[in-house]
């Protein structure tokens, strides 16, 4: 018997949607779900507007956050009936916004070129990402489509808790054991997005969310880039002290690639068992005094210590050229073979 699964589209006034809990206002604007009345607050000015509608489907609710090059918004997907995040391809420095019509213009001539490029790259991106969005450590992506003179990806909403907001709770006393359960499955899916030729590049225990304490993904992939084509290279660099590699602060001179994510999870594994955030990788250039897990009172096996010490070299030379190794060693195993 042939079954058929059928959405069940939200066709209510998308006036009468609630943008905090979406559920319906009533007639007065109040919601009696959150006890919130419509559009209380609002998104901005640099960013779309409340309820404006995307592609046809996409509902925009507040903003969720904004970096170098984009912002995110929370969203109602009217054709599903649920809740979806939006990535909008903003560049700073490069664009500006049109208050009435949400367009988005390049705030100068001389950028237009390098704009359409980027945007390009944003969607070629997009296009892999969506072809791998069944990888369980990686939260999934959607859909992706052109817009307002720019370019949105369509993710999965997540509700959690970052790994931060985890370590914090705990007053940073994780075990080893513990941070590397939660790390595997990230670091499994990163081994077949880096065969697919995308480095995520910002790697730290804020885009890490543990869901329902139940599921980790790696989130927001604004930074990610193809290491391979240096053509889709973006017009900004996110940086973050101690968690960015030396190949982000002088990429003229430091070629990115896995070993970059790499330092990353690095990174982020050491501040999970250690409480401290290594030091930058700019001030270790001259003198490296990265202490060793065990020196900050982390009970570590030497050999997973090792690994997390050599994740950390400066030079990107010196460390696992890519994750396969790097997991082979924090976990004492082969990796089983993973396939595209």
């Amino acid at each position: 018997m042939l079954h058929l699964f059928i959405m069940h589209a939200d066709t209510r006034d998308i006036r009468t949607v609630c943008l905090n809990c979406f559920a319906t206002l009533d007639k007065s604007g109040f919601c009696f779900h959150c006890r919130t009345r419509k559009d209380d607050d609002a998104n901005p000015p640099s960013a779309l507007s409340l309820r404006t509608l995307l592609n046809g489907r996409y509902l925009i609710a507040r903003q969720l956050g904004a970096g170098g090059f984009g912002i995110t918004y929370l969203a109602w997907d009217l054709y599903t009936s649920k809740r979806v995040a939006i990535k909008e391809f903003f560049p700073k420095n490069y664009t500006a916004r049109e208050p009435h019509t949400g367009q988005v213009r390049v705030s100068s001539p001389e950028h237009i070129v390098a704009f359409n490029h980027w945007r390009r790259a944003f969607v070629h991106e997009a296009q892999i990402l969506i072809r791998i969005n069944h990888l369980h450590g990686i939260a999934k992506l959607l859909d992706f489509f052109e817009e307002n003179n720019t370019a949105y990806i369509v993710m999965d909403y997540l509700e959690g808790q970052t790994l931060r907001d985890y370590l914090s709770a705990r007053g940073y006393k994780v075990t080893v054991k513990e941070t590397l359960d939660i790390m595997r499955p990230i670091l499994e899916s990163l081994v077949i997005l880096h065969q697919y030729g995308v480095i995520h590049k910002d790697i730290s225990p804020e885009n890490i969310i543990i869901v329902q304490n139940k599921y980790v993904k790696l989130i927001d992939f604004g930074a990610a880039a193809l290491y391979n084509d240096p053509r889709n290279e973006k017009p900004f660099m996110v940086l973050k002290a101690g968690f960015s590699p030396i190949e982000f602060y002088r990429p003229a001179e430091c070629k990115q690639g896995p070993w970059s994510d790499v330092y990353q999870v690095g990174a982020t594994i050491y501040n999970a068992i250690t409480g401290y955030i290594p030091a930058d990788a700019q001030s270790r250039v001259q003198q490296d005094r990265l202490p060793r897990p065990s020196q900050l009172g982390a009970v570590v096996p030497v050999a997973v210590e090792n690994a997390i010490m050599k994740a950390l070299q400066i030079l990107p030379e010196k460390r696992y050229d890519n994750m396969g190794d790097f997991i082979q060693m924090l976990y004492g195993e082969f990796l089983p073979l993973l396939r595209k």
